[in-house]
């Protein structure tokens, strides 16, 4: 029973969070402007330019190679930032753990990075899509007459 009542400030946090964001969820929610699927505030926008076929389109993952590689050095150094600060002194053992996974992330990162096709850099594959969707569209205005 002593176990339950040192766990009650906790439970009370963990409930106050929950009902706190759920709150806020719900008031964005209700003060949220709401718009018509089919009017032209949920159109693709595209600096000016009049759009090019819809907002829903299979985005190419040019880069999502690149994120991942990001959050991997990214969590790496946030655990390197820790072990550095710790007051704890670092004997030979944490060393050669700390070495080894920097050596087990860094060659991970050199396969990606090895293994990356040439479409990711030229970012070939975004304008192929581009230059479709362009020609569907003149393609589309030629027929009805440009309206």
């Amino acid at each position: 029973m002593r176990l339950f009542i040192d766990f009650v400030p906790v439970l009370i946090w963990a409930v106050l969070a929950v009902v706190l964001v759920g709150g806020m969820l719900f008031a964005s929610w209700v003060l949220r402007p709401h718009v018509l699927q089919n009017s032209e505030k949920t159109s693709s926008y595209e600096c000016g330019e009049i759009p090019i076929g819809s907002a829903r389109i299979a985005y190419p993952y040019n880069y999502l190679v690149y994120t991942i590689l990001f959050l991997v050095v990214d969590v790496m150094g946030a655990f390197l930032w820790l072990l550095a600060a710790s007051s704890f002194r670092l004997d030979v053992a944490v060393v050669w753990q700390v070495l080894v996974f920097v050596m087990i992330i860094m060659g991970g990162m050199g396969f990606a990075m090895k293994k990356l096709p040439e479409t990711f850099l030229s970012g070939q594959e975004t304008l192929t899509l581009y230059r479709k969707a362009k020609a569907e569209k003149e393609a589309k205005e030629a027929h009805t007459g440009g309206h």
